[in-house]
């Protein structure tokens, strides 16, 4: 928020009706007054005042929340509660500076060189701490360390910056890789290119790019996420480019609402969205579900995708209770809360496992990772896929 007015204004307008209270992840998990959106914004209207310090009890109580927009959809006053959790994160790391986890893993997002030493070393050693976890698209470690954290992607070599794909009869875009797509699923970034080249784009990959930086603004790191968004921006400025695209819904939204890029930025499931459900197809052949984001659907407010996927899949889809409902991976949440991150995750597995699906179709890797590691602990035999790695261009349609 500009201003100390803007903060207090946007205190002001929570009236503590509760509707929030219905539709929380954690505040139905935990049933606790500071886990849900009207709670946390009292905490921070009184170390506005004054009357509370910025302890590290309360850290752990902003820190739990999925930042996931949920409560924001149904508040009838517009009370801001995401800008308000992060500037409160924010004010803390001012006050008592990043816990020591948020220092390490800000760290290792800004620093591509070293990400890329600690994948190497982990790919090679990977024979020594993990080995295939059934029904699970990644591992299981040999020593179990936390609930939850015995389960971990499958490291790959990332996917390489600096190329370009396809001959661009209909325009170049600039493929924003973010994190998760370029180290931990490769398969969905090259996924990703594929789609859009065979859709008629040429597609850069710039090098140069990192993380998007939000997970630095969520974590409170006001400087760091300044940081990249200026060196992103660089990277991005590829000659005759007409627009960005991203295959990560988080980052889509962060480009779209804090980059103020001169290209339009789209989502990759936009772009199949324009193009229409009658170029594509789906082409696994068995029953798949539908998990909304949070930052495809609150964040941009895409929410066209189920009717598309319905059309595509036929007879194939089957819908989801409570699709849209947080998977619960809320970045640093995941990795210091894990018994929050876990227990919304179950629910998640609940409502998969409900529809007899044995395809979980989503469109942001975060969902995939947390979804794929919540069906695993669950037992529940299904996988979770990016959209672009279940769908195909259809060969008799046109550009």
């Amino acid at each position: 928020m500009e201003s100390k007015g803007d903060w207090r204004e946007g205190l002001s307008r929570c009236v503590r009706c509760g509707r929030c209270r219905s539709v929380c992840p954690t505040f139905s998990l935990l049933r606790r007054e500071w886990a849900v959106a009207r709670g946390r914004v009292a905490l921070l209207e009184a170390l506005e005042e004054g009357r509370l310090e910025p302890t590290r009890r309360l850290e752990d109580h902003l820190s739990t929340c999925l930042l996931c927009m949920a409560c924001e959809e149904v508040c009838t006053n517009q009370a801001p509660v995401v800008e308000l959790v992060e500037e409160g994160r924010a004010h803390l790391v001012r006050e008592r500076g990043k816990p020591l986890y948020k220092r390490i893993l800000a760290r290792v997002l800004e620093d591509k060189a070293l990400t890329r030493r600690l994948v190497a070393l982990g790919v090679l050693s990977r024979p020594l701490w993990g080995k295939a976890a059934p029904q699970y698209r990644g591992l299981a470690l040999r020593v179990p360390l936390l609930k939850g954290w015995d389960m971990v992607p499958s490291l790959n070599s990332p996917f390489s910056q600096g190329g370009e794909y396809g001959v661009g009869k209909r325009g170049t875009a600039v493929l924003f890789l973010g994190c998760l797509l370029e180290f931990v699923y490769p398969d969905m970034a090259r996924a990703t290119v594929d789609t859009l080249v065979a859709l008629g784009f040429r597609v850069v990959v710039p090098s140069g790019q990192s993380c998007c930086g939000y997970p630095h603004l969520a974590m409170g790191d006001r400087e760091g996420a300044r940081r990249l968004k200026e060196a992103n921006s660089l990277a991005m400025e590829v000659e005759g480019a007409s627009m960005v695209v991203t295959g990560c819904a988080t980052c889509t939204a962060h480009l779209k609402e804090r980059y103020h890029l001169p290209l339009p930025v789209k989502d990759v499931v936009e772009v199949l969205l324009e193009e229409g459900p009658e170029a594509f197809e789906y082409r696994l052949g068995e029953r798949a579900t539908y998990h909304e984001p949070c930052h495809l659907a609150r964040g941009q407010d895409v929410r066209e995708l189920p009717l598309f996927l319905r059309s595509v899949l036929g007879e194939n889809f089957v819908e989801m209770k409570n699709y849209d409902r947080c998977c619960g991976f809320g970045g640093s949440l995941s990795l210091a809360y894990p018994q929050v991150s876990l227990g919304v995750g179950e629910e998640k597995a609940r409502r998969v496992e409900e529809t007899g699906a044995s395809v979980v179709l989503t469109a942001c890797p975060a969902c995939v990772l947390q979804i794929n590691r919540c069906l695993a602990l669950g037992g529940v035999e299904a996988r979770a896929l990016h959209v672009v790695e279940a769908l195909g261009r259809r060969e008799s349609s046109e550009f």
